[in-house]
């Protein structure tokens, strides 16, 4: 697998597998080890001392299985001390997604703030703000302007009396207003989009020295 699959692969599978072997040794051991306890007296002599050999095995096994896993323990956190937290932000950046990254900075509220902190960077954030406000404003002047220029009557829209001319004022109130949010959809991303690249750029630059 280390030389087949791609590291980010392999580590992908290793949290997997993580998280299952917490999973059982939080869970299913104890929720084992409680069944054993209080249903072992209606076990045959013969089937408990099966289970105690069966138990007393798994105990041996899992005294290796967790050696390793501290001493991997200790090695990753003995990397993780000797580079600086700054270093780690920087590489961050760089295996971070661009697009994934740009589309959650618009839809998820606090997805800006946690890249911010766990990249140190308000670059994304900052820009962000400045397209949803400049873009924003530009929209509303937009819809006022063609509100003015072409309004349309809300009374008798409810009442559905709207002549022709009215109707095709209504569409293309509704047009504008599906492209205005468009509009705001995509230059927000874009501009997220870019401001990752930027990090990116500048994070790759810092790194240079230190490899």
């Amino acid at each position: 697998m280390r030389r087949d699959q791609s590291r980010v692969s392999f580590q992908r599978w290793g949290y997997a597998l993580l998280l299952i072997n917490v999973a059982g040794r939080a869970m299913a051991l104890p929720l084992v080890a409680g069944i054993l306890f209080f249903q072992g007296c209606w076990l045959d002599p013969i089937l408990q001392f099966g289970v105690g050999l069966l138990t007393l095995g798994m105990i041996f096994e899992s005294i290796r299985t967790i050696g390793i896993d501290s001493h991997e323990f200790d090695r990753v956190s003995q990397r993780d001390t000797q580079q600086s937290v700054r270093q780690l932000a920087l590489e961050r950046r760089l295996q971070g997604r661009v697009w994934p990254w740009s589309i959650a900075h618009y839809l998820l509220p606090f997805a800006s703030i946690y890249y911010a902190v766990t990249r140190r960077t308000i670059t994304p954030l900052l820009w962000d703000f400045i397209a949803r406000f400049v873009v924003l404003l530009a929209s509303a002047g937009i819809l006022v302007l063609t509100n003015v220029l072409l309004p349309v009557d809300k009374e008798l829209m409810i009442q559905g009396a709207l002549t022709s001319t009215d109707w095709v004022k209504a569409w293309v109130h509704l047009i504008e207003f599906l492209l205005v949010i468009l509009v705001n959809i995509v230059a927000g991303v874009l501009t997220v989009r870019a401001a990752i690249r930027r990090t990116q750029v500048d994070a790759r630059r810092r790194l240079e020295p230190c490899a």
